[in-house]
């Protein structure tokens, strides 16, 4: 009894880090997709002020 409530708990303990470290990877993936569409609008902002200097 002892033993199967350990491996038990051992599941749910690891399917939680698991859960977690998923979250955490397309929370990051999301935060470069957003940085990366950030910079391309600062680059073509900074590439209209250019063409109009010109």
């Amino acid at each position: 009894m002892n033993t199967a409530l350990t491996i038990i708990v051992l599941a749910i303990f690891i399917f939680i880090i698991v859960f977690y470290l998923k979250r955490a990877k397309e929370k990051k993936k999301a935060q470069q997709d957003e940085h990366e569409k950030i910079k391309a609008y600062g680059e073509s902002i900074n590439e209209e002020t250019r063409n109009k200097n010109k």
